[in-house]
């Protein structure tokens, strides 16, 4: 008897060292490494504290932060399925969609932070007749929303506006604020920076505001969204939930906390300068992310894209599967 006992622990001595002994499930875990991608600017802001502070999710799950400077980089690494996490234009998240790209919507990063702003005194919509308005972004979302706002409410191009593209966001604030024009579409936080500049700078129409009232929605267009690989979601259900937690923590933390978030953005290498977040913007609606509260805004947005730039969406609407459901 004595013998059988010892043979029967040097068996589970030897089969303990070739399979483990059936570890702890979290020990056997395989290691895994998630990529999650932004655009430097305003995007960068809502996710600075989760960047600096990297916390830990879930022990078997490294998120690799990085920060693009172009939007073409970004969208290279959504139609290339090089993300795991991203957050991009919401057109580029219905365009990847209907190429069959899987990725779903987790919720709106930002609403609508476009305003157009002159040291003007111009009243209303008739007022804009005759003028000229820089803008940027020719094709993309900017551009978008401004001739779905001007046409809805009868102004329209090239017979009463006239619309001059930039490069870029910058090189329009730069153009407004160094007097080349006074009447610009400006992005925060560069509205912030040219209120601060120029004392005669005046908000003439909030874009997201004024989309609210010709698209009949209530919390206007979802200019840019936290999206997920599909594969992630199915396989890290649970890592998906907490993160979006902590998503959400960052970007309510990011709109409360100026001061901060400041110093987070000079350290993090985010081009918005830390005297203007620390003056306070208005660049972030934090009253609704859960896509689940959104998706009128988003069939609004993706049907006035249909109608008028159907090929910034991929051609057609699409379906609820594009929605991340908690």
């Amino acid at each position: 008897m004595k013998k059988v006992f010892i043979l029967f622990i040097v068996l589970t001595i030897v089969l303990c060292g070739t399979t483990g002994c059936n570890k702890n499930k979290d020990q056997q875990k395989e290691s895994k490494t998630i990529k999650f991608y932004y655009q430097d600017g305003t995007p960068a802001l809502t996710v600075a504290k989760l960047a600096k502070e990297n916390p830990i999710i879930d022990e078997n799950i490294t998120i690799e932060y990085e920060m693009q400077n172009s939007p073409d980089l970004l969208v290279s690494k959504i139609l290339k399925e090089e993300a795991d996490i991203a957050i991009v234009p919401s057109n580029l998240a219905a365009q990847a969609f209907n190429k069959d790209i899987s990725y779903e919507i987790a919720g709106t990063s930002i609403w609508g932070s476009l305003y157009l702003v002159s040291t003007e005194d111009i009243k209303g919509f008739a007022g804009l007749k005759g003028k000229e308005i820089y803008t940027f972004g020719k094709g993309l979302t900017p551009d978008l929303v401004l001739n779905f706002i001007l046409s809805e409410n009868g102004i329209y191009l090239d017979k009463d506006v006239k619309i001059t593209y930039l490069n870029a966001a910058s090189e329009v604030g730069s153009a407004f604020i160094g007097g080349k024009t006074n009447l610009a579409v400006l992005a925060e936080p560069l509205l912030t920076t040219a209120m601060m500049k120029k004392s005669d700078a005046k908000v003439i129409l909030d874009l997201n505001e004024e989309w609210s009232k010709a698209a009949g929605t209530e919390k206007g267009y979802p200019q840019a969204s936290l999206i997920i690989k599909k594969d992630l979601i199915d396989n890290n259900r649970k890592f998906v939930e907490e993160f979006i937690k902590s998503y959400e923590e960052s970007r309510k933390w990011a709109s409360e906390n100026p001061k901060e978030l400041g110093e987070y953005a000079e350290v993090l290498g985010i081009s918005v300068k830390k005297e203007i977040l620390e003056k306070g913007i208005t660049w972030i609606n934090i009253e609704s992310f859960n896509v689940k509260d959104s998706k009128e805004e988003y069939k609004a947005y993706y049907n006035a894209i249909l109608d008028f730039a159907p090929d910034f969406i991929g051609g057609k609407i699409p379906n609820e599967g594009i929605y991340f459901e908690r």
